[in-house]
């Protein structure tokens, strides 16, 4: 895909999965779960990848040197907003797309994120978020839209109020945004909330309100963009995979 970059984050320690190995290190099905994104990013052949490193960065470094990464490290885990500001650095005159994946969602698929791009370019969209309906959304964020159908805002469900927990739409964390409008946005995040965080998500809400398109892609297969967050997530990927 040219004139694409993508970011993947991996700074995180992954404390639910009460172990001392950082979370995309664990192994699903005998391969590091960061290994297995970098392998499906291989097929969407950006121009680069950035890979956000923080919790065990030696560690990751050394099982992702096979790859062609370069890598941004966040020193301190302030959110995943500030995440993808570890990497502004080398990307703030950039002017083409840029895809933002997690490196716990290892069962995400290639022509996944190949539709994501091709709906993101062919809407004239500033951004796009990859999105999913469940009856049960549980504790994800949820996608907020205005009256033309285009997303208003993400509301993580720590913040979300009654008829904002009674939507259905999620967010899988996995987006496409302009990246110059990427990081004007988030510039202007805070981290008034509940974790004290800078969220990635409040970026949507003041790109659409300086007047900004942002859409979504839904997919049917919540498998693609389940996050591994503990031990049993782990073993829901491993019965996922056919090999």
């Amino acid at each position: 895909m040219e004139n694409t970059k993508i970011i993947i984050l991996a700074a995180g320690k992954g404390t639910r999965m009460k172990s001392d190995l950082a979370k995309v290190l664990h192994e699903v099905k005998g391969r590091p779960m960061i290994c297995r994104v970098l392998d499906m990013v291989k097929q969407v052949s950006p121009t680069e990848v950035y890979l956000v490193i923080g919790h065990q960065a030696e560690k990751i470094r050394e099982i992702t040197q096979n790859f062609n990464v370069i890598y941004a490290e966040q020193k301190e885990q302030l959110g995943t907003g500030h995440a993808v500001m570890a990497v502004e650095p080398v990307l703030k005159d950039y002017a083409g797309d840029t895809v933002i994946l997690c490196g716990d969602v290892p069962l995400l698929k290639a022509e996944t994120v190949q539709a994501l791009l091709a709906k993101y370019r062919q809407g004239n969209l500033d951004g796009l978020v990859l999105t999913v309906k469940l009856d049960d959304p549980k504790h994800y964020g949820r996608i907020v839209r205005n009256f033309a159908g285009y997303v208003e805002r993400i509301v993580e469900y720590r913040d979300a109020d009654a008829a904002e927990k009674a939507i259905q739409e999620i967010n899988s964390g996995i987006y496409c945004f302009n990246t110059a409008e990427l990081f004007a946005a988030l510039k202007q995040i805070k981290n008034q909330n509940e974790q004290k965080e800078y969220y990635l998500t409040d970026v949507i809400g003041i790109m659409v309100g300086a007047g900004k398109k942002i859409g979504t892609l839904i997919i049917d297969d919540y498998l693609q963009v389940h996050g591994v967050n503990d031990a049993e997530d782990l073993k829901k990927a491993e019965a996922a995979i056919e090999e």
